[in-house]
């Protein structure tokens, strides 16, 4: 994926006043703020010590891919990072994220990003802050085979909440049995259940239901319950 570093279309400013420096310049917790081409105009210096560089001057200014941080060393990750940008300023919405990126960051954050608008109320840019994740339940997944970002809203309404706990156990490989021994449930309502889900998309096997998932980006949906429930925890796969 090539860095993007410039625009052919006039980037509208985005003003800050002094006042507002200051305040955001002492939040413990890191803050950004990107224009529409998600140049980065503002970073914090909890920012710059949660991507590992000196300080906001080496943030501010650049794109992501301009940036001396392991957490941009992957093109995966930036074009991850770039979609859910054009997501905010498509739907003019807010969006929160699970990121989980163990090569770069030692512990998983929640990430919020914000349509930012301006006084005729254009969307010009996103501003977002991240906050560490304080669910230790969390920790054995963290450690699993899908680093990066995990959604913290729901993609669409095809799939009920319900529904989208037990899919994300059997997604991340976990047996019927197993899901059943997290969910307090039986095997016999697991496999119900999952019959219904292949049913409801036309697919025939596990693998026919990942991908029509991974299409709809529910493999990476995470259910609200599981940052909040202590009884159900993540980890690897039981062979």
């Amino acid at each position: 994926m090539a860095c993007k570093t410039t625009s052919d279309s006039l980037v509208p400013e985005i003003d800050l006043a002094q006042p507002i420096i200051n305040m955001l310049d002492q939040l413990p917790f890191p803050f950004v703020i990107r224009n529409s081409e998600t140049r980065i105009i503002y970073a914090n210096l909890a920012d710059a010590e949660c991507l590992g560089v000196a300080g906001p001057k080496d943030i501010i200014g650049k794109f992501e891919c301009e940036i001396d941080s392991k957490l941009f060393e992957y093109e995966e990750t930036l074009a991850g990072f770039n979609q859910q940008y054009q997501q905010v300023f498509s739907t003019k919405a807010s969006l929160s994220n699970l990121e989980i990126h163990p090569h770069a960051i030692d512990y998983p954050y929640i990430s919020i990003k914000m349509p930012f608008f301006d006084a005729q109320k254009e969307c010009v840019g996103i501003f977002g802050y991240n906050k560490r994740l304080e669910v230790y339940t969390l920790n054995d997944y963290v450690k699993g085979h899908m680093p990066g970002s995990l959604l913290l809203n729901k993609p669409d309404d095809f799939f009920t909440e319900r529904q989208c706990e037990i899919m994300f156990y059997r997604l991340q490989g976990f047996k019927v049995k197993e899901v059943a021994a997290r969910l307090n449930l039986t095997a016999n309502t697991v496999s119900n259940y999952m019959q219904m889900l292949y049913d409801k998309v036309g697919a025939n096997n596990l693998d026919e239901f990942r991908e029509f998932c991974e299409r709809r980006n529910y493999h990476r949906y995470l259910p609200k319950r599981f940052l909040t429930s202590e009884a159900i925890t993540f980890g690897h796969s039981i062979n």
